[in-house]
């Protein structure tokens, strides 16, 4: 019996069928699997494909509404607000509802150690659960003090923003929702510089196209993984094995690196002097501020506007081995003398034109000088730190708001 013999093109015809076909129930087995873990949080393979943040023509860029953390740690919701997992849909407020809507940066977002460089490697702190950060806490303090009311604290920052982007997404929010309370903690993103023609959302939208999901080899892997189950698996559990690798490493070992930055001998902080850069981002971060806050009085939004505080200012007679090893970290590898200068610049100018106690604008001085661990890298918090920020801002909303009482 004489055997029928493919063609070299008939049988590479073959095997492209038989390898899309295989590509295709591989996708539909990831697409049922993905459907069985992701019911009831109101997600698409597209968004949890896609990248965190995502480009606003109002604000450069955003949280992605109702995107999943891979740990479901927090979601975001409808209005790429930091939420409890699956609490996506936005209320409607009623007279017995209090809201209040938190603005700024990745602290009061609630990120943990920065990834990048050594940070997690002396900390081990990730991000924190919706449930640790500066919103949760506040929300469940001020429902205890005022039990005749719904109180419900929205947090509405965003990694990475500016004091103009807080603005800016104040407006935006403020123009769907009616608000009882504004705050919002800024100064570590501003850039320290600024050029003659320069502006602070100049400077943010070539940040954000620098930003690595708009270069090789994110931008070509991006629009596999929105559209795809199984290649989007693929890339997260890569990426989140690396990590869990990294940490479990630094578990077993006791965390070495925090050891060694703790003994290194590292140089003092470098400050250079003021020049016209830094006056002029110094002069535009001050203006915003003053801008927000006067746009605030002129609606009569209870608010209060402050300023973050950071690690280099922090008593180093009162910080423990964990923050004298972060400082002596920065000090080596982040030791920036025009960053270092803006941020002293900041508080020097706050210190003379706007002094704390009752301004609406504040310093939060305070944190450098208690005992107690602030910081897991150079800016953000601690859980005790973050539970002693929302403490203080129960305190201030319920000695200026008598409707709160």
């Amino acid at each position: 019996m004489q055997k029928t013999r493919w063609t070299r093109k008939k049988l590479l015809a073959y095997s492209f069928i038989v390898c899309v076909l295989i590509l295709l129930l591989t996708e539909l087995i990831f697409r049922i699997l993905f459907w069985s873990e992701i019911k009831g949080y109101n997600s698409t393979v597209f968004i949890q494909g896609n990248t965190i943040q995502m480009e606003d023509s109002s604000v450069v860029f955003r949280n992605r509404p109702f995107y999943l953390d891979y740990y479901r740690r927090f979601q975001y919701n409808e209005a790429g607000m930091r939420s409890k997992p699956a609490d996506v849909w936005m209320p409607k407020k009623d007279s017995s509802d209090y809201w209040i809507f938190l603005f700024g940066g990745s602290a009061m977002e609630g990120m943990g150690s920065n990834k990048d460089g050594e940070w997690q490697d002396i900390t081990g702190i990730g991000d924190y659960p919706w449930n640790e950060n500066i919103a949760f806490y506040l929300q469940q303090l001020l429902q205890e003090k005022m039990p005749g009311k719904k109180v419900r604290v929205f947090n509405a920052a965003n990694t990475s923003y500016t004091i103009e982007q807080s603005y800016l997404r104040y407006l935006q929010l403020s123009s769907l929702y009616r608000m009882d309370w504004v705050i919002s903690m800024d100064g570590q993103n501003n850039p320290p510089s600024l050029a003659a023609d320069e502006t602070v959302l100049d400077f943010v939208r070539k940040d954000w196209q620098q930003n690595p999901a708009h270069k090789f080899p994110m931008k070509w892997i991006l629009p596999l993984t929105r559209h795809s189950a199984f290649v989007n698996k693929l890339k997260q559990t890569i990426f989140h094995f690396k990590q869990q690798n990294r940490t479990q490493k630094n578990i077993d070992a006791n965390y070495p690196r925090a050891e060694f930055w703790l003994n290194y001998s590292s140089p003092a902080l470098h400050f250079k002097n003021i020049d016209d850069g830094t006056n002029r981002a110094v002069n535009s971060f001050y203006d915003q501020l003053i801008r927000f806050d006067s746009v605030l009085n002129v609606r009569n939004q209870n608010h209060l506007l402050l300023i973050q505080p950071h690690l280099i200012f922090r008593d180093e007679k009162l910080m423990n081995k964990t923050e004298k090893a972060l400082l002596h970290y920065y000090r080596q590898a982040y030791n920036d003398s025009a960053t270092n200068c803006y941020l002293q610049e900041i508080r020097n100018r706050f210190k003379t034109k706007v002094p704390n106690g009752d301004s609406t604008i504040q310093l939060m001085d305070p944190f450098d000088h208690i005992s107690q661990q602030v910081f897991v890298d150079y800016c953000h918090f601690t859980r005790e730190a973050n539970l002693l920020i929302a403490e203080n801002l129960m305190q201030y909303i319920l000695k200026k708001d008598a409707n709160a009482n």
